[in-house]
């Protein structure tokens, strides 16, 4: 830890002190969501829209001081929705409201469906044997509770595959027509059709199973296509070309049928604003803090492990990877931080947050589905910041991956207060005198992953859940 005197402490006292100011004073962060949702739309993976909101956000770094830009171009596989038809054929004759998930194939097929419930590990080894041949309809995340987990979307996915399904039916736990999305595979088509349905949707088709058997069919048109995105790169503070750095990030990406602005816009709009207070107390930085604002987290984390694999003979020099992900979510003061792999520096975060006078929840837990994964994989001690509206009554993503995460769900003080959290930790780590986290191995940080809740993933499939099939 920083002293609580000397030379070291009163320049981050009068550092942190400058950024709180900046960012409390300050209307860009909300000023920046609202052109990147309500002007730009929903910078959809390979589309004109993340293009614009790419030069936009170039622009916005110029002017707020960094340094070192880039716009980082590459390379994937671009997908395009097309009209779906999911019907009832028996016990009667309906049409049910879906959309299809991204990276899901063309298809037409028929078959009886059968309700996996949440979807999680017990509920496939409790209908064992009477998978194969049917479509799965599986409940989407839900909101687990203390000490518990929810599976993620793919790992579902990836449990239906294993067990012979033909097809994927993914329903929103949340009311309201709400038709949930969320991508299927990184950047490759995935290898069974899959709908993201509305709650009503599923409740709908669980009723009739309660009669009997139910049969489906599917119709899902859609297309893949070459593309490109691109991640904007900056730095702020002193240019130390050998010494160690920081990296702050989070997506700026979103789905094609919503804006994102809580998933994650907001993400973006607070590394760039904690990013612009930075850069006025540029010559008071220890070290450098490169700012990357990925693209295509979305389809698969596509943007991070470009970055991750281009930089691989950096990261070596990084000190710690602080992603930023769904972190506006309600009041101020909802931040958590999550340690992927690194559980040594729990305890040291949790004292940063009393010095700062502002505690933020500290946990580690393994998570394979945001930005800092694939810097996790190389062995870079990293967490990625959230939030939780302990008060909502909304399941798992709540608004998030629906048309309805919108602007109107994102207040300028949630910006401001997550901005301000971003900041003062990337200070406080930068000051650091005493660093207590060491970089892991790839063969060490591999054991770690094949002993958590995704390791039957990656012994199933060959990859990680969110990896390109080149990776």
């Amino acid at each position: 830890m920083v002293s609580e005197s000397g030379v070291n402490a009163t320049r981050l006292a009068r550092a942190e002190k400058a950024v709180l100011g900046e960012i409390w004073t300050s209307s860009a962060a909300y000023d920046n969501l609202v052109y990147l949702c309500d002007w730009l739309g929903n910078r959809w993976a390979g589309s004109d829209s993340e293009r614009r909101a790419a030069s936009y956000l170039m622009d916005r770094a110029r002017q707020y001081g960094l340094r070192n830009l880039e716009g980082q171009e590459f390379r994937h596989n671009g997908w395009t929705r097309g009209p779906v038809h999911l019907e009832v054929l028996a016990p009667v004759a309906r049409e049910v409201a879906a959309i299809s998930l991204p990276y899901t194939p063309p298809a037409d097929l028929e078959g009886e469906v059968i309700w996996v419930g949440q979807g999680e590990e017990e509920d496939f080894k409790r209908l064992e044997g009477q998978i194969a041949g049917k479509i799965v309809l599986s409940a989407a995340e839900a909101s687990p509770g203390a000490g518990q987990r929810s599976s993620h979307r793919r790992e579902k996915f990836a449990r239906a595959i294993d067990a012979g399904a033909v097809a994927f039916l993914f329903a929103n736990q949340n009311p309201g027509m709400m038709a949930i999305t969320g991508a299927l595979a990184a950047g490759f088509p995935a290898e069974i059709p899959g709908l993201g349905l509305p709650k009503e949707s599923g409740d709908y088709i669980v009723r009739l199973l309660d009669h009997g058997p139910v049969r489906l069919k599917i119709h899902v048109e859609a297309s893949f296509a070459p593309t490109s995105s691109v991640n904007v790169i900056g730095q702020v503070g002193p240019a130390s070309p050998d010494g160690p750095f920081l990296i702050t990030g989070g997506h700026y990406d979103a789905h094609d049928i919503a804006v994102g602005a809580l998933d994650n816009a907001a993400g973006a709009v607070i590394v760039l604003e904690a990013a612009r207070a930075l850069a006025t107390v540029a010559d008071d930085l220890p070290m450098p803090v490169r700012v990357i604002l990925f693209a295509c987290e979305e389809v698969g984390l596509l943007g991070a492990w470009y970055y991750a694999e281009q930089a691989r003979s950096d990261l070596d020099r990084c000190r710690f990877v602080l992603n930023v992900d769904s972190a506006a979510v309600g009041a101020p003061g909802n931040e958590n931080l999550t340690l992927c792999g690194f559980p040594e520096l729990v305890p040291y975060f949790q004292e940063v947050g009393r010095r700062m006078c502002y505690e933020v929840p500290v946990k580690d837990g393994l998570s394979a589905y945001s930005d800092h994964f694939p810097f996790a994989v190389a062995g870079v001690p990293n967490a990625s910041m959230g939030a939780r509206d302990e008060s909502s009554r909304l399941v798992g993503r709540g608004w998030g991956h629906t048309a309805a995460d919108t602007v109107d769900k994102v207040t300028p003080k949630s910006l401001q207060a997550s901005a301000a959290t971003t900041a003062r930790l990337l200070l406080r780590m930068a000051f650091e005198e005493n660093w207590p986290a060491r970089h892991r191995t790839r063969a060490d940080m591999a054991e770690t992953i094949a002993s958590s809740p995704i390791g039957w993933y990656v012994k199933r499939f060959g990859r990680y859940p969110f990896q390109p099939a080149e990776g």
